[in-house]
């Protein structure tokens, strides 16, 4: 059965946008995985390596019309991608009217979900339209969590959203909280991490993303960090934080 996980977080600069395509390619080693960029400032498609063009297929011709949603598809590296285009930012304004507008991408994902193993879902820090029709589409939800006391104090608005949407998707489940921007130099980095761990338990990877200049350097090439620095210590975090929640699923 194909997880669907929306990597979710309504905070900006919790490192979302790379965790998404590092675990997608990660994952895509063994396993058949399509990353969503459901963002308008399709980081993840640039991030991909994929410039932004007037005539390539999107994610919002996908929620428009759910039978091309195959046709918008493209490969990048060991990953299938659903691009995002700038035009995405209309879609909550074309949207509007619709009884089912939280349903959009759901019907698009459900035209092509039984060839993937895996999909990974990256939208907006907001919790909006897009938040929304992530939750909805997905089985399950990954939160980054920046290791800082602000972030760590605004992270129940996202499990506040994620209740909230879980009345309509009896199927959603929180996977995961994963501590990003992490950085033991910092004391408040690990006061935060006892706090998150002594919170949540389990549900916290002991695996976490450290600062690392590598990760922003590879983002600007459009690949992977392990493509760009396989020996670097962001490469050897997503790599144990893949093994860490999807080995055995």
């Amino acid at each position: 059965m194909t997880q669907i996980i929306a990597v979710a977080s309504h905070k900006g600069g919790t490192g979302k946008t790379s965790l998404v395509q590092n675990l997608a390619y990660e994952l895509g080693q063994t396993r058949r995985v399509l990353a969503v960029d459901l963002d308008p400032q399709s980081n993840l498609t640039i991030g991909s390596g994929l410039e932004l063009v007037e005539d390539r297929l999107t994610v919002l011709h996908a929620m428009h019309a759910p039978e091309t949603t195959a046709d918008a598809l493209v490969q990048a590296g060991s990953y299938s991608l659903l691009p995002a285009s700038l035009d995405l930012a209309l879609a909550d304004q074309q949207f509007a009217g619709h009884y089912d507008r939280n349903d959009k991408l759901k019907d698009a994902l459900l035209q092509v979900a039984d060839n993937f193993d895996v999909i990974l879902i990256d939208g907006p820090p907001n919790l909006g339209f897009f938040a929304f029709n992530a939750l909805t589409a997905a089985t399950q939800v990954i939160v980054p969590l920046q290791c800082q006391p602000y972030a760590f104090r605004a992270l129940d608005g996202t499990l506040q959203l994620i209740e909230l949407v879980r009345k309509g998707n009896l199927k959603l489940d929180l996977r995961a909280i994963v501590l990003t921007m992490y950085d033991r130099r910092v004391t408040l980095t690990t006061s935060v991490e006892a706090a998150v761990r002594q919170r949540f338990g389990s549900l916290v990877p002991q695996s976490v993303i450290p600062v690392n200049v590598s990760i922003a350097e590879a983002t600007l090439d459009g690949v992977p960090v392990a493509v760009y620095a396989p020996r670097s210590a962001g490469s050897l975090a997503y790599a144990g934080l893949a093994k860490e929640l999807f080995d055995g699923n």
